[in-house]
Order: structure tokens, then C-alpha cells, then sequence
């Protein structure tokens, strides 16, 4: 399904971030109302941690739609949002507390309904201010997104020597993950952050024995070594298209 429906990039470039912060904008300022719109003049939203992130970003196969981003914020972990907005215990959840951590952030999901003059691969100069986006809730399409990109966070981890990840989420989509068999650990308790949320801690190396027992198929998928394509080389291959056209 994850292969077959989409495509997912690691934002590479400047016009790979607009994309990232663009969905961003839509979902975060402009569906869910978590941050002010007027504060991103540009439909772009973005914050100081960005500088320290890998940006994510799907695709859907068929339309070509911008319809998913994520982000893995890295560095120490008393450097993350996740240790500020919540009390982790340091002592239990892993050793090497000064070591190179990553956390899963601004996970979002934007599925365009059918109707007419709305695209979610809009150019920010186009989008309407403060007019939320029509939307249609698919949450099957959006849980395979979701998936898709943290599987390609998890691949981005591996590549970058980054053993663990932080989650700062909802019981309900922990209880979903574990499920599926990710093997997340609570490291603090509950905070009041756009809801209930409570810090996890996941091993990528580790954390998917159950996986491959509950979701086989799944599993698989998270096995692939090509999880992402950098956007970059889209731009590339769309250019020797042109050319060859041309030719």
C-alpha cells in the first residue's frame, strides 16, 4: 500500500522546505488553529528548530498532490522540545543522555476533497489567509501516510547513526503503534500540549521485533532501504525528462 500510493522525499532543497512548511501552514494554522497565521506571512510555518531538522515530505502517486509532512528535529536530547514541554526521566529510558537523539515532529496529514480550486500543492502565494482548506476525513489514507513517513524517518535514523527517537503523542496513537508492533516506551508522564500527550521513546534498531510478527507486511516495508528519495534528485530526473523530450 505505502509503496504502491506514495512517494516520500527528505526535503533537501529550499523549494523541498517550502512544500514541508507550506502543508504545515495549512494544517497547523490553518485547520487545527495551533499557531497564528498572521505570524507566517509567507503560508510558511516554521520555527527555530528547523535549522536542526531532516524535513519530510509524501506524495501521492497518482495526483501528484503534497499530501504529508514530518520532520526529525536532532540533537541531544536536553535539546529537544520534547524534554521542555514535558518532565522525562533521563536516568531510565536509555543511557547516554548527551548523545545524538532524534525527535518526530509537526506529523501532519492534508487530503484535499474533490471540490473545485483547491489543491494541496498550491504555491503559498496562492492560499487564502485565514480560510481553512475543504477537507475530507480519510483516516485510513492518512494513517498509511503517517506511517510511510515515519518509516522514512527511521531510515534517515539509520543512515545518520541516530539509535533513538523521541515521540511526544496521544495514548490512543501510541496504543495504534504498539499494535502494528513499534515497540515505544513511556520516558515521562502526561503533559498539556494541543491535548493530552505524553514522551515515548522508540530504538530504531530494535524497536520492530513485534512488527514482524502482528504486520508482516509491514515490516517488510519498513525493512526497505529506499523509504525516501531526496527531493533533489526528483528535481534532477524531472529535468533529464524535459530534456529528453525535447530531444
Amino acid at each position: 500500500m505505502i509503496e504502491n500510493e506514495y512517494d516520500f522525499y527528505l526535503a533537501d532543497t529550499d523549494a523541498g522546505k517550502s512544500i514541508h512548511y507550506s502543508l504545515r501552514y495549512q494544517v497547523y494554522c490553518l485547520r487545527e488553529g495551533y499557531e497564528d497565521p498572521m505570524s507566517h506571512p509567507e503560508f510558511l510555518e516554521q520555527d527555530e528548530y528547523d535549522k536542526a531538522s531532516a524535513h519530510f515530505i509524501a506524495r501521492s502517486r497518482h495526483t501528484g498532490q503534497w499530501l504529508g509532512a514530518m520532520r526529525l528535529i536532532v540533537g541531544t536530547a536536553r535539546n529537544l522540545p520534547v524534554t521542555k514541554l514535558s518532565q522525562i526521566d533521563s536516568e531510565n529510558f536509555c543511557p547516554g543522555y548527551r548523545k545524538c537523539f532524534a525527535e518526530a515532529s509537526r506529523l501532519c496529514t492534508l487530503l484535499p476533497s474533490s471540490q473545485p480550486g483547491f489543491a494541496s500543492n498550491q504555491q503559498p502565494s496562492q492560499m487564502r489567509r485565514l480560510t481553512p482548506p475543504p477537507l475530507v476525513e480519510r483516516p485510513l489514507q492518512a494513517s498509511w501516510i503517517s506511517l510511510g513517513l515515519i518509516r522514512a524517518a527511521r531510515q534517515y535514523c539509520l543512515k545518520n547513526d541516530i539509535t533513538y527517537c523521541f515521540f511526544l503523542i496521544s495514548d490512543p496513537l501510541a496504543r495504534m503503534l504498539r499494535r502494528l508492533g513499534m515497540d515505544i516506551e513511556p520516558v515521562g508522564s502526561p503533559c498539556q500540549h494541543r491535548g493530552w500527550r505524553r514522551p515515548f521513546i522508540h530504538n530504531v534498531k530494535t524497536g520492530y521485533q513485534a512488527m514482524s510478527v502482528r504486520s508482516p507486511d509491514l515490516y517488510n516495508s519498513f525493512c526497505r532501504a529506499d523509504a525516501y528519495t531526496r527531493y533533489s534528485e526528483l528535481v534532477v530526473n524531472r529535468r533529464r525528462a524535459r530534456i529528453a523530450a525535447i530531444g
